[in-house]
């Protein structure tokens, strides 16, 4: 057991360190003596640079092992998204050596298999933290759903991102007494200034889309949907802020669509998302598949109304359904585009995000008793709310 008058050490593993992150591990790095371990960031990554700079609280180490690049191409063979699989034997090296109180460990993989295994053979507790949703796994294979049934009937304490990961643990057969759920979140200091509009676009109003211009965030669909609504003689601009792969599939097809007022431009640093945002008047949120989507904490944390899609985790637990639409029925999606350039959502209600003060407390808690005993029981109300 830990000495309780010094902090307790903590092993955080991760596939890589996010931007949106660094509030959530600073605040465990000061509560914590924290060891975060990661793999390195992904190729696609060109706008993150110096994390490991921003924790100056935490020790930061790259475990040794590979990342493997998945190709997925489209029906003609160009490339219109990339996935990774991390597998990182060197966690196995830093967990023995560093010999944490307990384990945070994110998703359910390689790295969450070698954090059980730590905390079975040294009696440890390890929290899984867990965001996919019943939507998001919908479509796994026969490997991936035998690793989440063996990986649920292991761990006894979860993290959750939200309602909707939430949900799919308790399908798992995860009981609810074992689920901290939070939500996922990013720095709303960051976003608290006032910016000046980074791109000066016209004519307003203006749609923005910022994220990967990738197949599964639905900006095919936004498209055509925006094309309708232009050709109803209604004026609105688009803005879109990302790379990808799809880029020039868009591009092609706005051309095609015939779309006027259309702007692209490339991913931006993250010092510059605020202005970012105050650059449109709603953003679109057209994904198909998301466990959650930060891009709407940060719309709204920028004052700025969001559309959002049903297939991102985070729809129904921050907004409300006149917010909420499906991307892939294109008579709703116009529909609600409507109403968007009239003015009729809601205003952004910060309310329903929780501050990373309160995600931070509610963790650190959580991991302090389970260092001191068995798991605190919650109940079942608690692990939905």
């Amino acid at each position: 057991m830990p000495n309780l008058n010094s902090k307790s050490k903590v092993a955080l593993m991760i596939n890589m360190i996010a931007p949106a992150r660094i509030a959530v591990y600073s605040g465990l790095a000061e509560r914590f003596n924290l060891l975060i371990l990661h793999e390195g960031l992904e190729s696609n990554r060109d706008t993150w640079h110096d994390l490991d700079g921003k924790l100056p609280n935490a020790a930061v180490k790259r475990a040794w092992g590979w990342q493997i690049r998945k190709t997925e191409r489209s029906g003609n063979g160009e490339v219109f998204n990339y996935r990774y699989i991390h597998v990182t034997p060197g966690f196995v090296w830093h967990l023995l050596r560093f010999r944490p109180d307990a384990v945070i460990t994110n998703e359910m993989g390689f790295r969450t298999v070698i954090a059980l295994t730590y905390g079975t053979l040294f009696r440890r507790p390890v929290w899984v933290w867990w965001g996919g949703t019943p939507h998001t796994e919908r479509n796994i294979g026969f490997v991936r759903r035998l690793v989440r049934h063996v990986v649920s009937g292991w761990a006894r304490r979860w993290i959750s991102y939200g309602r909707s990961s939430t949900e799919y643990l308790l399908r798992l057969g995860v009981p609810p007494d074992r689920i901290l759920q939070t939500q996922n979140a990013v720095d709303e200091f960051h976003f608290s200034d006032v910016a000046e509009p980074k791109f000066n676009i016209q004519p307003g109003p203006v749609l923005l889309f910022v994220g990967q211009l990738i197949s599964r965030k639905g900006i095919d669909l936004a498209l055509r949907a925006v094309a309708t609504v232009q050709q109803e003689g209604r004026q609105v601009s688009l803005l879109l802020v990302g790379s990808g792969p799809e880029q020039q599939a868009l591009q092609d097809l706005s051309k095609g669509l015939k779309l006027k007022n259309v702007h692209f431009f490339p991913s931006q640093e993250p010092k510059e998302m605020p202005s970012v945002y105050r650059s449109g008047d709603v953003l679109v949120f057209p994904t198909l598949e998301d466990v959650w989507g930060l891009v709407a904490n940060e719309a709204l944390l920028s004052g700025v109304p969001v559309l959002c899609s049903k297939y991102a985790g985070c729809a129904e637990e921050l907004f409300s359904a006149e917010s909420i639409f499906d991307p892939a029925n294109a008579g709703e999606f116009v529909a609600k585009l409507r109403l968007a350039l009239s003015g009729q959502l809601p205003k952004p209600d910060r309310s329903r995000l929780k501050t990373t003060r309160e995600i931070v407390n509610g963790i650190v808690c959580a991991i302090e008793d389970s260092t001191r005993g068995p798991v605190r029981p919650q109940t079942a109300e608690q692990a939905k709310t």
